[in-house]
């Protein structure tokens, strides 16, 4: 399309050289007009009738403003901005422009290899449904999405073009268009060239009989006024990108948008109709005939973009079908509620229950799920009506669609990327706008004062860690009942050391009138509750972890936190999560694989990471990070004994929900001693311990603990759910180890005195602690 245009301004300028007049032309390419450019017998343009694109006639497809020309141009752009990571095309060879000790932190090469990847990464398809009236609907809304507005229908398709030929699928490194700071034709002896149409993964799109390539990515690939206001308003932007106003946007690749959800520039619109609603400018009149058509015309266009959608990595076709659920028009994430009674009784398998709560983990949720809490904060305290624009905050909250959105590292459950990092305590904040106004309470915030920025943390074992918990919860409680009962017996005080499966909380004493000096605990609350999740060992069970975190997160309010029947968020949803979803999001979480080892075949690798291993015991780090803990019964019963008020109790059901571990969930699974009990390779001691200064950077205590107090990381499953510690600012393990203080200040130092190979052994025993590939069986593989 650049080329068609640079050719028609050529001509222009050629014509009117000939001719000695103005010579104006339309500049159209592949039936997209981009207005017209004028000629002048003296050389000069006139470049006012440009439409949709910039003065130099250069197509920019990539960012939602059409501002970037190529992959390889993305790439160096998001490199150095996302990652710090510098390119040597970009800041010169040997050249340390950021100063971090390394140059040439990607090479040439590299940046070649990162744009081939993206661009032959496979094109989006169809999914069709099955169903007959479904697939009349679909029929129905491709006619009216399609059609003209003085034809019947909605007239969509005049910028969202079905499709567009390509003349040529060959894909060339570098773009011959590539700005300044990026590889360049003239740079290269030879172009690398890649066929689309034959290379790369499954599915392609086909070479028509003519050789040309028809590219059903439903856009124009022209920039389109899209109006202002409304409640997610397209014109919300104060700084222009590039010189674009900020009413302007890239026409949206419609391809593969029914699974990548929410939509928009900014992500606001979480069902298709809102973004359909959100349309305005050179939409609106195709927004107006949508609005005015039958409720059933409406769903149809919306069923018809349902098909659009990236498809599983195994595909090899374009064009698959589904059952699907029968639900023409926009659905809600979870169609489905279980019924807490009817799995008490017994009526839903453990594969049902595993399965709700996966499907509650890894939904997107929108707004017919409940997704958002207007008129309450992340606490449940009332606020000013926040939605359309506002309904999200990456401070306060809500901060994402779906658990897996942030639980993805190295898959779905696992840990999160610094980008997912939350924001813990913020959410007591009507909205955090750092502007002093009723957002932030009319205070002065700063971002470290507003919330304590947490890396999130993976889930793959947790189940086993609750029952730890549990245990050893009884464990301490048990010890403190016998010191009451000792001391009431005896007449004097009676101090007891409060330790279970090898660890000491410290000691509790009794006094003969039933009271309890508890100033010798350590590392546990007084209530000696092992809470076993959130960096600061806050939170008892997977139960309250997901009934808090789906409110904060989401805005999605279960009934038992606040109540059956009660819009507590003014929504206009009530019971947005029932009671049997909860068991459902504690089950999966709780049966979720355990992580394992990835050893080294080579037998001098595998040497030294059983050095690593043993010098990591002989350095102290195991005083904490204990390798093992005995496991007594791996039944998990939901709900938890322990749970606190607003989480559903054990006097709350008829009978707790029960499965064993061992046998039911993902695998791997951890097995049996002879004696029945598990041991739990965990590495913790579930323990609150004092880190020392350098992680003691958090302004706000939670849950009223000290903030240079962390519970000891579980390390398994940590080498590839990067980057570490609690803020995740840590990204290299000897980064990490090199950051403790405090009680593990004497480890630190043993690790670095040690020689350098030595120190490397340890780090190459903790990096064979993962998560395994979805599916594998064992707990130890070879590599």
């Amino acid at each position: 399309m650049t080329t068609d245009l640079h050719a028609i301004r050529q001509q222009a300028m050629d014509e009117a050289a000939a001719t000695g007049t103005i010579v104006t032309l339309a500049l159209t390419t592949k039936t997209v007009n981009f207005g017209s450019i004028t000629a002048f017998p003296d050389g000069s343009l006139d470049l006012s009738g440009i439409d949709g694109v910039d003065d130099d006639l250069i197509i920019k497809p990539f960012h939602q403003k059409g501002a970037v020309i190529s992959l390889r141009e993305f790439a160096n752009n998001a490199y150095n901005h996302h990652h710090g990571m510098q390119s040597e095309e970009r800041f010169g060879v040997g050249i340390d422009r950021d100063n971090d000790g390394v140059v040439n932190e990607l090479t040439t090469g590299d940046i070649t290899a990162a744009s081939l990847y993206q661009a032959t990464l496979p094109p989006p398809g169809r999914v069709l449904p099955n169903d007959a009236t479904v697939a009349a609907a679909v029929t129905l809304g491709e006619s009216l999405f399609t059609m003209s507005i003085a034809d019947g229908g909605f007239g969509c398709a005049g910028c969202h073009i079905p499709s567009l030929r390509l003349e040529n699928a060959v894909f060339t490194e570098p773009n011959p268009y590539n700005p300044k700071g990026n590889l360049r034709v003239q740079d290269v002896a030879h172009s690398v060239a890649v066929d689309l149409s034959t290379e790369g993964p499954l599915p392609r799109l086909p070479e028509e009989v003519d050789g040309t390539v028809l590219v059903p990515l439903f856009s124009d690939l022209k920039r389109h006024d899209l109006g202002s206001g409304g409640p997610f308003d397209l014109n919300n932007e104060m700084l222009e990108q590039s010189g674009i106003p900020t009413s302007q946007w890239l026409t949206r690749k419609l391809w593969g948008m029914a699974n990548e959800p929410p939509f928009m520039h900014h992500g606001r619109c979480l069902t298709i109709s809102e973004a359909i609603q959100a349309h305005g400018g050179d939409a609106q009149e195709s927004r107006d005939a949508w609005l005015t058509g039958t409720a059933d015309e409406q769903d149809a266009v919306v069923e018809f973009l349902k098909t659009f959608r990236v498809l599983p990595e195994e595909a090899t076709s374009l064009t698959q079908f589904e059952d699907g659920s029968g639900i023409i028009g926009d659905e809600p994430a979870i169609a489905e509620h279980l019924d807490q009674a009817q799995i008490e009784a017994g009526l839903v398998s453990f594969d049902a229950v595993f399965e709700q709560g996966k499907r509650l983990f890894r939904a997107s949720f929108n707004t017919l799920d409940g997704f958002g809490r207007p008129e309450a904060t992340g606490t449940g305290a009332p606020r000013a009506r926040r939605e359309g624009n506002q309904r999200f905050n990456r401070i306060s909250a809500p901060d994402a669609n779906s658990c897996s959105g942030c639980h993805n590292v190295p898959r779905s459950g696992g840990g999160g990327d610094n980008v997912a990092n939350v924001f813990v305590l913020a959410q007591r904040m009507p909205f955090v706008n750092f502007d002093g106004g009723a957002g932030d309470q009319f205070e002065d915030h700063t971002l470290l004062g507003v919330g304590n920025e947490r890396n999130t943390l993976g889930m793959f074992g947790a189940g086993y860690i609750e029952l730890l918990a549990r245990e050893m919860s009884s464990d301490l409680r048990t010890i403190r009942e016998q010191a009451l009962v000792d001391a009431i017996a005896s007449g004097t005080a009676v101090t007891r050391s409060l330790v279970t499966k090898g660890v000491s909380f410290g000691e509790i004493t009794g006094h003969p009138d039933g009271s309890l000096d508890t100033s010798g605990v350590e590392g546990v609350d007084a209530d000696l509750v092992i809470k076993p999740f959130h960096q600061k060992g806050a939170v008892v069970s997977l139960r309250e972890f997901s009934n808090n975190a789906y409110n904060h997160h989401h805005g999605m309010q279960s009934s038992e936190r606040f109540g059956a029947g009660v819009d507590q968020d003014a929504d206009g949803l009530a019971d947005e999560l029932t009671v049997g979803d909860i068991t459902a999001a504690a089950v999966y979480q709780a049966a979720l694989a355990v992580p394992g080892r990835v050893l080294p075949i080579d037998p001098i690798a595998r040497a030294d990471v059983f050095r690593g291993e043993a010098l990591f015991t002989e350095i102290g780090c195991a005083t904490c990070h204990i390798p093992t803990l005995r496991l007594e019964s791996p039944m998990f019963s939901e709900p938890n004994p322990f749970n606190p008020p607003g989480n559903l109790r054990p006097g709350d059901v008829m009978q707790p929900y029960e499965f064993d571990l061992t046998i039911e969930g993902q695998t791997p699974r951890l097995g049996r001693q002879t004696d029945g009990s598990v041991l739990v390779p965990a590495f913790t001691d579930l323990k609150r311990h004092d880190m020392g200064p350098e992680l003691n950077n958090e302004e706000l205590l939670q849950a009223g603990i000290p903030s240079n107090l962390w519970l000891t990381r579980k390390l398994w499953g940590m080498a590839n759910e990067p980057p570490y510690l609690h803020h995740g600012r840590a990204l290299l393990i000897s980064d990490a180890i090199l950051a403790h203080g405090g009680e593990a200040e004497d480890a630190r130092v043993r690790f670095t005195r040690l020689p350098t190979a030595d120190r490397a052994r340890i780090v190459a025993f903790l990096k064979t602690l993962q998560v395994l590939p979805e599916g594998e069986t064992q707990l130890v593989v070879e590599k």
